[in-house]
């Protein structure tokens, strides 16, 4: 299958350019002046030329949908759909908590992620749920749990269990997101209907920080 994928809802923007016989993938690490808005295309469009795969070709885009930053899901989401609509191609949707456990190779293992303000994201294979901070414990004891910083910081020394900080591995996440937007066409009983454009939505967004006068 030729295959798109991008994410810039994770700690970087992960893109991966996927043919029979070939495979390229980015990872960009973003901060204050380095923003997805910025590069996402034009990074697109480098790959597309090294790998001389032409975006008319392409069987499907795969993008990540979130739990995740608002300005990164809301980049990738928005790519995704004018390129979908110019090039009339299907949108396979993925999720960060999905990508993350697929990646840590541990099938018992939970994912938990900062939503901030005293919420986490918690998903144990099935649906994602929000879960305040004091019923955590509960979710996450003798666990092996698949988190980022700010998780790994509010709980690791304080509940049992042992936590495995993604921002921290060297993942492939771009090559698990395409093994797993595969897996789902391959699955669908109606690509076109189940991965219309139409239905991409934005999920799982962070609330915003909390700024103090001052900061």
């Amino acid at each position: 299958m030729r295959l798109l994928c991008f994410d810039t809802s994770l700690d970087k923007t992960y893109i991966a350019l996927k043919s029979a016989d070939k495979f390229l993938q980015r990872e960009i690490k973003s901060d204050d002046t380095n923003y997805h808005s910025a590069y996402l295309i034009p990074e697109i469009k480098k790959m597309t030329e090294e790998s001389g795969i032409s975006l008319n070709t392409l069987e499907a885009l795969a993008v990540n949908c979130g739990p995740g930053s608002f300005t990164g899901i809301r980049a990738a989401l928005s790519v995704a759909k004018v390129m979908a609509l110019e090039l009339n191609q299907r949108v396979i949707t993925l999720n960060s908590c999905e990508i993350l456990k697929a990646a840590s190779g541990c099938t018992d293992a939970v994912v938990a992620l900062d939503a901030r303000r005293l919420m986490y994201y918690f998903y144990d294979g099935g649906q994602i749920e929000l879960v305040l901070k004091e019923n955590m414990e509960s979710k996450m004891k003798n666990k092996t749990v698949i988190c980022d910083s700010g998780v790994a910081r509010d709980f690791s020394e304080k509940i049992d269990a042992r936590f495995v900080n993604y921002e921290v591995q060297n993942y492939p996440l771009a090559k698990v997101m395409c093994s797993l937007a595969i897996s789902k066409a391959n699955e669908s009983d109606n690509f076109k209907e189940e991965f219309s454009h139409e239905k991409l939505r934005a999920k799982y967004i962070q609330t915003p920080p909390v700024f103090t006068k001052g900061n």
